[in-house]
């Protein structure tokens, strides 16, 4: 008879043989844990890559808002300016109007030494110069300036 070496291995007992089983069974178990979460994985990184590429082609342009704040500097205004506004007042109500205005806002008129505003200024200059020496005499004292 031929050896074929099994009389040279040592002999294992079943309790042995259960042990390996065991193992075997609960590596086999891990290994399917471990594919299964891999493929879960993988199909995650295809969500991801689609949302990806979704994303790419969405770039619209924001339309950007900038405010213009407009501001005056009313240290450079003088009579002048003030003269030629008011020619386009149509009234002399219009003319209070902006004199009340000015005058709620505290622009005052530089030069002057009384508290009046530079409009109310420009409107004493434009009744002075358009009033006959009749009209002056009838304002009161203060305002014939």
């Amino acid at each position: 008879m031929a050896d074929d070496g099994r009389a040279n291995r040592p002999k294992k007992s079943s309790r042995d043989d259960v042990a390996v089983v065991a193992e075997n069974d609960e590596l086999r178990r891990r290994n399917a844990e471990l594919e299964s979460e891999i493929e879960k994985l993988r199909q995650e990184i295809a969500q991801l890559r689609q949302r990806c590429r979704q994303q790419e082609g969405n770039h619209d342009v924001l339309p950007v808002a900038v405010a213009t704040v407009a501001t005056v500097d009313l240290s450079q205004v003088d009579s002048s300016i003030v003269t030629h506004i008011s020619s386009f007042l149509g009234t002399s109500g219009e003319l209070l109007d902006l004199a009340l205005t000015c005058k709620s806002f505290g622009w005052h008129h530089p030069a002057s030494t009384q508290n009046i505003s530079l409009v109310e200024w420009v409107a004493r200059q434009a009744v002075s110069s358009r009033a006959s020496d009749a009209e002056m005499g009838c304002l009161p004292r203060y305002i014939r300036g």
